[in-house]
């Protein structure tokens, strides 16, 4: 190689100077001046010719030498297990790399390698120092596209293991690609599109950098990842999910022991939730912090699983109008319309109470929000008026039909006081009849607010039409409309004959 480099500028040389001696003994004789915008033009093509030749040098190295050489080089800078194809093409444009095509990135496992990557287009970028010593060649930055991502639970282990190792300070480009998280029997539970993302160490902060623009179940996202690795390991990640209006920040340290605290913040709709946590045998126990909801201050413990998804929660919201949660508004409604929820490997269950001093019907109230099997149901969950009796939802599926949002369920009524009924309804002494338990069967539709009833028994006694035809008077759900309630209750109360 070298050779060839000297034999080549000894030929130019030679060739110019040659020229050169030529053109100046035609001058002499002919008496003419060459200007200087020609003397500058002849430099000029001279030097991009040589800089066009000298790019080009890279073409002159044995392919299987820049195959085992790349890989060297990714597994050492980078720590990446490449598997590459013979099929390399040297470019000049946008600037000096080595295409590369259908290539696969390995981990190494007990027994054999696999693939966690498959990669159709990846591209490393040269440094431009010194093209003419091979050995010499150093690697810029990597950038992949085009590729399909394999990630079950062992191997986001060991990419958590990974990122307690600086990374490389050369940067990893990533886009148009996917993420596929699969369970232990190789089946996909969610897939991320990868818009684009970097990964590099940054040099001047001493940290670990990772941002990644991208896409799940639909909804538009960005996640970053920073870590600084010293005695302590202190991690931050964000994530931002706009038409959702939620950013979740998380900032934990990971002492010699192994031991992990943090602080969690969940901000949506002008609100934000603060937690406390430390992370002790694969569970993740933690409670609140400083929170603020719409002047409300919540206070929560709970514990949660990873993989497999599994949450458990408590809260406890004080005197609030705990119903509000419902509004079709809400930021919970919007999660389940976009299916986020609706996954066989999410199990959930959340309870959630409240006293409310200024509801006039329900003092007490405790909401049971439960996923189990990809199914959402409010099972148990309880109103409680303290003089009458209690109101509780049973065999409920909350469900989306046509883009909007459901509630099927059994809804039983237990009257423990009848004085104490009769007299809040002003009921006349000839219509007050010896209620128990009223089972009612509703569909409730969370867009219009409207609810249509199916089936109603009291005391297990089935109803006739004209029953029916009254309680359509409560599909408006106004709860708050005590008058007309009484109203319509005290005509239900008439005609049933007990």
């Amino acid at each position: 190689m070298k050779k060839i480099v000297q034999n080549f500028n000894n030929f130019v040389s030679k060739t110019i100077f040659k020229v050169q001696n030529k053109t100046n003994s035609n001058l002499k004789k002919s008496n003419i001046k060459i200007s200087n915008f020609s003397k500058y033009f002849i430099i000029l093509f001279t030097s991009v010719f040589v800089y066009l030749f000298y790019l080009l040098v890279p073409l002159l190295y044995d392919k299987n030498w820049v195959q085992n050489t790349i890989e060297n080089k990714l597994i050492n800078e980078f720590k990446i297990n490449l598997s590459s194809s013979a099929d390399i093409i040297y470019r000049i444009l946008p600037a000096p790399h080595f295409a590369i095509k259908d290539s696969k990135i390995l981990v190494n496992e007990i027994k054999e390698s696999k693939s966690i990557a498959e990669i159709k287009d990846l591209k490393i970028f040269l440094s431009q120092k010194n093209f003419f010593d091979k050995e010499k060649m150093n690697i810029k930055k990597v950038v992949i596209k085009d590729a399909n991502f394999s990630l079950i639970r062992n191997d986001l282990k060991m990419i958590d293991e990974f990122s307690n190792e600086n990374f490389s300070d050369k940067r990893i480009k990533v886009s148009n690609s996917k993420i596929f998280f699969k369970d232990n029997l190789d089946q996909i539970i969610t897939i991320i599109k990868i818009k684009k993302a970097h990964l590099f160490f940054d040099n001047e902060k001493l940290i670990n950098f990772f941002e990644l623009q991208g896409e799940i179940f639909a909804i538009p996202f960005i996640f970053d990842f920073s870590s600084q690795n010293e005695s302590k390991i202190l991690r931050e990640i964000n994530f931002k999910a706009k038409s959702l209006q939620l950013d979740i920040s998380n900032q934990s340290l990971k002492d010699k022991n192994q031991s992990i605290s943090g602080k969690n913040i969940i901000s949506f709709i002008n609100s934000s939730v603060n937690s406390e946590y430390y992370i002790e045998d694969n569970l993740v126990f933690f409670k609140s912090g400083e929170s603020k909801i719409k002047n409300l201050n919540p206070s929560y413990e709970g514990k949660l699983s990873i993989n497999p998804f599994d949450l458990e929660l408590d809260i406890d919201l004080g005197n609030f109008e705990i119903l509000r949660l419902l509004n079709v508004n809400s930021i919970l409604n919007e999660f389940i319309k976009s299916g986020l929820l609706s996954n066989d490997n999410i199990s959930v269950k959340i309870s959630a109470k409240a006293k409310s001093k200024l509801n006039r019907i329900f003092q007490n109230t405790e909401i049971k929000f439960n996923i189990v099997n990809g199914r959402i149901n409010f099972n148990n969950t309880k109103l409680i008026n303290d003089k009458i009796g209690s109101l509780v939802l049973k065999n409920s599926n909350l469900f989306v039909k046509e883009n909007k949002l459901f509630l099927n369920t059994d809804l039983l009524i237990e009257v423990k006081n009848l004085d104490n009924l009769f007299s809040f309804l002003n009921t006349s002494k000839s219509s007050r009849k010896p209620i128990k338990k009223v089972l009612v069967n509703l569909d409730f539709d969370f867009l219009s607010n409207q609810i249509k009833f199916n089936n109603v028994r009291v005391d297990n006694n089935k109803v006739d039409e004209q029953f029916l035809r009254i309680m359509t008077g409560f599909n408006d759900n106004n709860l708050n409309n005590i008058t007309k309630g009484r109203r319509l209750i005290n005509e239900l109360l008439d005609i049933y004959e007990g």
